[in-house]
């Protein structure tokens, strides 16, 4: 199973990881990881975690300390991690096993729309504290729901547009 977390959507969501944000952003990111690290160890069926986080193209080259398992990865300057997620999702359309965690509607649609499970932040919580290796994700979608990625897209464009969102 791949993992794609909106990671900053899931440090302020998570009360344990939101509170090392006090410290400093570093500090926040790092304890994400760790947390991953444990989850991904504890775990036989995860393949990789993704982590994306908001960032600047500017940092992309810098050396990246993570656990096996972890990928870290910064959007570019003017794009945010919602968009980067959708095209992690385009390059894995063929992987069958992964799954969103965000409480981001642009995302999570995304993820339904690339038949990608998409799990909210407080069950992704419950899920790697519960601490049994045989819990497995409650949100899946099922064949019927998914939209094919093109649509989607169209779709998410012309709401956009109604918008008057670029």
């Amino acid at each position: 199973m791949i993992y794609i977390l909106d990671a900053y959507n899931v440090i302020h969501k998570i009360q344990q990881l939101e509170t090392l944000l006090d410290r400093n952003l570093r500090s926040a990111r790092d304890g994400l990881i760790e947390v991953c690290g444990k989850f991904a160890a504890a775990r036989g069926d995860v393949s990789t975690i993704i982590l994306v986080f908001d960032g600047k193209s500017e940092f992309r080259d810098l050396p990246q300390i993570s656990p096996l398992k972890i990928n870290l990865v910064f959007s570019e300057t003017g794009e945010d991690a919602d968009e980067r997620i959708v095209k992690i999702l385009e390059k894995l359309t063929e992987q069958p096993h992964k799954c969103v965690v965000s409480d981001d509607n642009f995302v999570r649609n995304h993820a339904r729309a690339y038949q990608t499970r998409a799990m909210s932040v407080a069950e992704f919580e419950r899920f790697i504290y519960s601490g049994s290796k045989k819990a497995t994700p409650k949100t899946r979608v099922s064949e019927d729901s998914s939209l094919p990625p093109k649509i989607a897209h169209e779709i998410t464009e012309a709401y956009k547009k109604q918008l008057g969102i670029d």
